[in-house]
């Protein structure tokens, strides 16, 4: 009379009446499944119901969950993430450093310019260093 059901194993809940009534009615001894349905006593941890395991596509969840939520799971789950993340990080470093170092050098290509013209005009020499950054913005674009 004391004897343990397998349906006893899921909660008697709303979402779960269909596990409970198929384990209610599944063969209690050998290997085989009626009708060809696997017996699968395990629980979601996203939608906290039985039959199915978390990610697998039964669940209600399988495509709407928090995609936020899942982006960062899966990213901080991949043991690549933190290489991928410092590599990131590091090539943006170099980048600003070359752009500043590029800046640095066209700066001082400019001071060497102007003081290599005439001391004589200064209006021309003035012009000229205005022409050669109308030129220079010319080509960057």
């Amino acid at each position: 009379e004391n004897e343990t059901k397998p349906e006893d194993c899921i909660p008697d809940v709303p979402g779960n009446e269909s596990a409970r009534e198929f384990l209610a009615h599944a063969p209690t001894k050998g290997l085989w499944m009626p009708l060809g349905k696997e017996v699968k006593v395990m629980q979601c941890w996203r939608c906290k119901r039985y039959g199915h395991r978390t990610g697998d596509k039964e669940c209600p969840f399988f495509i709407k969950g928090n995609q936020k939520l899942e982006q960062f799971r899966v990213a901080h789950e991949d043991p690549m993430y933190d290489l991928i993340r410092e590599n990131k990080r590091h090539e943006k470093e170099m980048r600003i450093q070359q752009l500043k170092q590029l800046l640095e050098d066209s700066t001082s290509d400019d001071d060497n310019d102007s003081d290599g013209s005439s001391e004589d005009d200064d209006e021309s020499s003035s012009s000229s260093t205005s022409s050669e950054c109308r030129d220079k913005h010319k080509k960057k674009k």
